[in-house]
């Protein structure tokens, strides 16, 4: 009976050991996961085109994505300073400054007189506006208020109403900010050689890819203007659905959305934002077609914590083969 009572103790110890250790590991673990996610990773690539003009060689892009209104140091400070050591030509934002809940009054309703100036991402990019040229495809997020507060018919919205997400598009016009959702802008280079850079809506490529946009709606007739002839870049913020670009002519499509997949095991990604498993395009570079397709994990978080998921901008070189 006592080498019974020993043996029982012991276990009892060991399950006590155990569960001290899992716990403080717990805590070890989500301490780090968190302390991380209040930093940012700075990824370079150099990607290589065949039909890059010339004088775009060693054009760098910096690609802002999912914000979500984060801030690395006191009004962005930190992430200022950063992107301004890397000294890019232009800087490509693709979706998500802010997360619609900020926008939420304690009523479930959305509050149209919201101070569109106190969202990190409007201070962010009105400082980064007097500096670089900035174009602008939006996110989901943004699309959820602007329907809320315009209608869903995108095309039918009217910018001169007086609210909160019209005056954020207006206010970042206004400085110079370039915004191409469902539409595209030219960028202009050295001795007149020029690029064309489109941006998708956020939910447009995946619906399109998945039938519930036919082929032949005018919703998606500026895709017909892609030019073949020209090097053409597609900012759009959701990569589901890339493959349907294989019939135009994007040279480099640039996406976020994803968040790198929320949490990361072996490399890949476990979650997308809708809460599925294992997203086909997670992060970083991948060839659909004769495109590439660069997703960035982006800055922020929504309802889940990263882990093992470093938030990141990104410097993309443009360079010919």
């Amino acid at each position: 009976m006592k080498n019974l009572a020993q043996y029982k103790k012991s276990i009892s110890i060991f399950f006590i050991v155990v569960l001290v250790f899992m716990t403080t590991y717990t805590i070890y673990f989500i301490k780090k996961n968190a302390n991380a996610n209040k930093s940012f990773i700075v990824t370079q690539n150099d990607l290589y085109f065949s039909d890059l003009p010339s004088n775009f060689e060693n054009y760098k892009i910096l690609q802002i994505t999912d914000l979500h209104s984060m801030e690395f140091g006191e009004n962005n400070k930190d992430l200022i300073s950063a992107i301004d050591k890397l000294s890019p030509d232009i800087i490509f934002v693709t979706g998500d400054m802010f997360s619609a809940s900020e926008l939420k009054k304690d009523d479930n309703t959305y509050d149209r007189n919201y101070n569109e100036e106190s969202l990190p991402g409007f201070q962010l990019l009105k400082n980064l506006s007097t500096k670089y040229q900035i174009i602008y495809s939006t996110g989901n997020h943004e699309e959820g208020i602007d329907s809320i507060f315009n209608g869903k018919e995108w095309n039918l919205r009217n910018r001169n109403i007086d609210n909160a997400y019209n005056r954020y598009i207006n206010k970042l016009t206004n400085l110079g900010v370039k915004f191409i959702d469902n539409s595209f802008t030219t960028i202009i280079y050295k001795d007149g050689q020029s690029i064309n850079v489109y941006g998708l809506y956020y939910s447009f490529l995946e619906y399109y890819s998945t039938g519930s946009i036919a082929k032949n709606s005018q919703t998606l007739n500026f895709l017909k203007t892609v030019d073949k002839n020209k090097f053409n870049i597609l900012l759009s913020h959701n990569p589901s659905g890339a493959e349907i670009l294989q019939s135009y002519n994007f040279d480099l499509v640039l996406s976020g959305h994803i968040h790198g997949g929320i949490i990361r095991l072996f490399d890949r990604g476990l979650l997308d934002p809708s809460r599925k498993l294992f997203p086909k395009y997670d992060k970083g570079l991948y060839q659909v077609g004769n495109s590439q397709l660069f997703v960035s994990t982006g800055l922020g978080n929504t309802k889940f914590m990263r882990i093992n998921n470093s938030p990141e901008i990104n410097l993309i070189t443009l360079k010919s083969k």
